[in-house]
């Protein structure tokens, strides 16, 4: 059965695979704008905001390895395997634990955050 996160029309939603501990990326898709924030800030953190078609060029990339500074979001390796992303326009970045972006990939490659495919799901 495919994925289809109930609050995506209404607000925040996270990886299906997110541990209880709740600390994830979470993404909201607000219309034709996709907006991305760590749950650790509690609401208070930066949050990173792109283009709908642009996020899922970046979900395309992040599937196929080839992440670069030239996207609307990078992704730059973390020593112990976390990961900061990083908007390329004003350089606002969040950072996140090896098990909270394996969560958030493990979602990436289930469709669980292509906006195209939940928007069409919602219709």
């Amino acid at each position: 059965m495919p994925y289809s996160p109930s609050a995506t029309a209404r607000g925040w939603f996270k990886s299906s695979f997110s541990t209880a501990s709740g600390d994830c990326v979470e993404v909201r898709f607000d219309g034709d704008v996709v907006q991305v924030r760590d749950t650790k800030d509690q609401g208070s953190g930066p949050v990173l905001t792109l283009a709908a078609p642009a996020w899922d060029d970046f979900l395309r990339r992040l599937l196929s390895g080839s992440v670069e500074e030239d996207g609307a979001l990078a992704v730059l390796p973390e020593p112990r395997g976390g990961a900061i992303l990083r908007a390329r326009e004003d350089g606002a970045a969040l950072r996140y634990t090896r098990g909270e972006w394996e969560m958030f990939m493990r979602g990436v490659r289930a469709g669980e955050f292509t906006h195209s495919a939940v928007v069409a799901r919602a219709s």
